[in-house]
């Protein structure tokens, strides 16, 4: 009998374990709100999904040789001082986001040899609003104290924690047509941490049928839970800052690598294999979809879609590239900015050529660029008022973090990094204007 007894407790622990851990992202849960207050919502976004994917398909790289810019806003909505982000925390995120995004997170060096070759730099950068939607100068981060204790429900009612998103509950949305929002706040119920964030993915496929409208603005963007934001967060959980990695992913129209569903269903990314459900551990033996096939691979536990923790999270495929960059050019077409950068070659040869002087005759983007033909580095710094007293600064880093070059640049829109004889390989680049990182990215050298 105390065996049976033991038993039924194991098993009531278990399935209560497991009812916490599939609401660390809502993003199922969140479909259904939608669908309950706009139906055919569901469809419309499975058809703007297959839409961009078919665009996908043709567009998959390893690296991007356009670089799409996202305004950022950060809603923090707060209750007590805890929940009260500090600025720090939100530039931290951001810093993750972009590293992340571009591939040049320090812990690239984790993901297996059996995956790197799907491996891809998404080519996103974000940066914090610098003009609110009236136009008046901002840091990007707005704060708002509700009377709210916390946003979360028990049975999860996303009903209830939508109302982050509304004036007299929380802080109203920027255009989402032209800003990602991102609230911040306390998503526990009755003390508990069980939803963790969720995202509003991508909609607007053309000549839908009925008259129902898709276009929900004032819900576009991604909700976190205060303690997984920024690193370092000193209430963080196992997911951390990776987890608005994840939520962005949803927000540019990826889902879940085990396709929410077993091993018969998928998450339409060819390059990501079959997993039977959510995996909550970083276990690189697990093969959830085991096939005799030769070419079965284990669960790719590095993926930024699926629920492993923080730590062992260090990818998306280059399918899941393609698609949200799909997503970008297709459905969400005016919240970004593009910029091409000149090609590291051309600079050199125009250079060696006499004909790129300073500054240069043709127009340079913003951004670091290196020559592998004449071990190299340019800066362009843009469009620099006539009178600016900044101090830029440029360091480079190996994938560990060790510093192997810094320079002081002089306030010039364009110009080369000199001391760089004798590097070779690949590099990380941080570029700060008076102390604050404006940029990051790698280089390659000497090959």
């Amino acid at each position: 009998m105390l065996k049976q007894l033991l038993s039924i407790l194991i098993l009531f622990l278990s399935i209560s374990a497991f009812s916490q851990e599939v609401e660390q992202c809502g993003h199922t849960a969140y479909m259904e709100y939608l669908e309950s207050i706009n139906p055919g919502i569901k469809q419309n976004m499975d058809a703007t999904f297959k839409q961009a994917l078919a665009q996908s398909k043709i567009k998959t790289k390893t690296s991007q040789d356009t670089i799409h810019t996202i305004q950022v806003v950060f809603h923090i909505v707060y209750n007590t001082a805890q929940h009260n982000l500090s600025d720090d925390l939100i530039t931290s995120q951001l810093r993750v986001l972009n590293e992340c995004y571009t591939r040049t997170n320090p812990d690239t060096i984790n993901t297996r040899d059996i995956f790197k070759p799907v491996a891809g730099d998404a080519g996103i950068r974000f940066v914090l609003a610098t003009r609110d939607p009236s136009g008046i100068t901002t840091n990007g981060i707005v704060r708002v104290q509700t009377a709210l204790t916390a946003f979360g429900s028990s049975p999860t009612s996303l009903a209830m924690t939508d109302r982050v998103k509304q004036t007299a509950y929380g802080s109203e949305a920027w255009d989402t047509d032209k800003y990602l929002n991102i609230w911040v706040c306390d998503l526990s119920s009755r003390g508990r941490d069980g939803l963790l964030g969720y995202a509003y993915p991508p909609t607007g496929v053309d000549n839908w049928p009925g008259t129902s409208s898709f276009a929900t603005a004032d819900k576009q963007g991604v909700v976190l839970h205060y303690k997984i934001v920024g690193e370092n967060n000193p209430s963080s959980l196992a997911t951390g800052e990776k987890t608005a990695v994840h939520e962005v992913g949803h927000y540019l129209g990826l889902r879940h690598i085990w396709g929410d569903g077993g091993c018969t269903v998928d998450d339409y990314m060819e390059d990501t294999p079959l997993a039977s459900a959510a995996n909550q551990n970083c276990y690189p033996s697990i093969n959830s979809c085991y096939s005799a096939q030769p070419d079965d691979l284990p669960d790719m536990i590095e993926n930024y879609m699926d629920y492993t923790p923080g730590k062992c999270q260090n990818m998306f495929t280059q399918q899941q590239v393609a698609q949200m960059r799909a997503n970008l050019t297709i459905f969400r077409t005016t919240i970004f900015s593009t910029y091409i950068p000149v090609p590291p070659a051309v600079i050199a040869t125009l250079r060696k050529l006499g004909i790129l002087n300073f500054p240069p005759p043709i127009k340079c983007p913003f951004g670091v660029f290196s020559s592998t033909l004449t071990n190299e580095v340019f800066v362009s710094l843009g469009e620099l008022p006539e009178d600016d007293a900044s101090q830029y600064v440029i360091k480079f880093f190996t994938p560990l973090g060790q510093v192997v070059h810094e320079a002081t640049l002089s306030n010039e829109a364009y110009q080369a990094v000199n001391g760089m004889t004798g590097l070779h390989g690949a590099f990380i680049y941080q570029l700060t204007k008076n102390g604050d990182e404006i940029a990051k990215g790698k280089v390659v050298l000497g090959f």
